[in-house]
């Protein structure tokens, strides 16, 4: 084994209680009625003799980068790790708890969201603890289980990217594919890991020690099987193990010990104007209207009525911060962990899948594994030729997140600039610490 890096990895359970809201979806009726396959919290850390990084991965939608700074800074209390250092990434599955404050979702769990940043906390701090001596191999292959959602002929991602990490006791590998965890609809009111969670399953039950899957920029793919049935679930997460099993089985790349390094930037990215405030006042009388009559026609159900407030309570957020009160910009976090020759880059949001292509076609002598909802998550990042298309993407999604506007266009030049400063920055530090 290469002494020059260590490595450990943990997991802990993040199952929630029956009951909880779902997030995910609107026009659910009920919470969560079942269990259909466990939630975990998965960690990797990797260490040289100068300082360490963390990869965590949780089975959930997604986290507000609040949440993400707690368990960053409670990381590194148990560990000594800097936050600056920790990376928290959401597979995105639809079918979790609520744990982001979607608008028409329902109310989050305070009692969970606490056991939630224990058990990520926990799997961090573990595997901090049981690091040994590692090699590590980048790996990728072909494989497609999604499509462009906005437009059959769009990109999408066709590629899956991998690192295996191997001790003397035992191999881990940490795999990426881009696409929407949404096999299961919005009738469905079991809890799962999705298609994620079975390729784990899948790559566990053949003789992977640990297996840790990482979305990447999925907001516009799609799976291609999305009937909303269990069976589909396991056959693209099975396609994915296969896949895995492909990829580590061939030569691949050795990441170097080149030593670690991270770097962590908050852009301002510029927001769309609000609408004029007579618009927001019509469009709150009319949405107070219908509210009305579903009120009467379904008796005041609890889950009927979640949507129409939620649309009314993104009107009165919008027409409070209009005039003196409006902002133009939301902070978007980028973040990049290098470990040897390789680079993870961690982005803040749905990110329209172009973005990552840009990566998958660099040397895999200098590879770039693309995070998505990487430490937070400010809604839908469209590349800049996707707004005149308009679409639930663009032109609705804003509304059920926590946010009141859309991004705005120029939003992508600013976000391409700090991504290559940030792997510029990566590689001048590792050509400089090379012999």
């Amino acid at each position: 084994m290469d002494a020059e890096l260590r490595a450990g990895w943990a997991r802990a359970d993040i199952s929630p209680p029956l009951g909880i809201h779902m997030g995910g979806y609107w026009g659910r009726s009920s919470g969560a009625t079942a269990i259909l396959d466990r939630l975990e919290a998965k960690a990797l850390v990797v260490s040289d003799k100068d300082s360490s990084v963390v990869l965590l991965v949780l089975d959930i939608v997604a986290l507000a980068a609040a949440d993400v700074q707690i368990i960053r800074d409670r990381i590194t209390a148990a560990t000594g790790i800097s936050p600056q250092a920790v990376m928290v990434c959401c597979t995105h599955t639809h079918a979790g708890p609520l744990t982001l404050a979607f608008r028409g979702m329902g109310e989050m769990d305070c009692a969970y969201m606490g056991s939630l940043r224990d058990a990520a906390v926990q799997a961090a701090s573990a595997a901090a603890g049981t690091q040994e001596p590692a090699t590590l191999r980048y790996v990728q292959t072909p494989v497609q289980i999604g499509h462009n959602r906005r437009d059959p002929r769009g990109p999408v991602s066709t590629v899956l990217q991998a690192f295996e990490v191997v001790t003397e006791r035992a191999a881990a590998v940490v795999f990426s594919h881009a696409c929407h965890p949404v096999v299961l609809g919005p009738s469905n009111h079991g809890i799962s890991a999705e298609f994620p969670g079975a390729a784990v399953r899948r790559l566990e039950a053949d003789g992977v020690s640990f297996a840790m899957f990482v979305n990447g920029a999925c907001a516009d793919v799609n799976p291609r099987l999305a009937q909303g049935e269990a069976e589909q679930v396991t056959e693209l997460g099975h396609e994915l193990a296969d896949a895995v099993l492909v990829a580590i089985d061939t030569e691949g790349v050795r990441i170097c010990a080149g030593g670690l390094a991270h770097r962590r930037k908050i852009v301002s990215l510029p927001l769309i104007h609000s609408p004029p405030r007579a618009h927001l006042i019509a469009e709150i009388l009319a949405l107070k209207g219908r509210a009305m009559v579903k009120r009467l026609v379904g008796g005041g159900n609890y889950w009927d009525q979640l949507v129409p407030q939620a649309q009314r309570q993104w009107a009165k957020e919008a027409l409070n911060q209009t005039g003196a009160h409006e902002r133009t910009t939301t902070p978007f976090e980028i973040q990049t962990l290098r470990i040897g020759s390789l680079v993870l880059l961690g982005m803040e949001g749905e990110i329209f899948v172009r973005y990552q292509l840009d990566h998958e076609g660099t040397s895999v002598l200098q590879p770039t594994i693309l995070c998505g909802f990487a430490n937070g998550c400010i809604g839908y990042v469209p590349t800049a030729d996707e707004y005149v298309r308009g679409g639930y993407e663009v032109d609705v999604a804003y509304k059920v997140y926590p946010s009141t506007r859309m991004i705005a266009p120029e939003s992508e030049g600013i976000i391409r600039r700090t991504i290559a400063e940030m792997i510029s920055s990566l590689q001048r530090d590792e050509e400089r610490e090379s012999p």
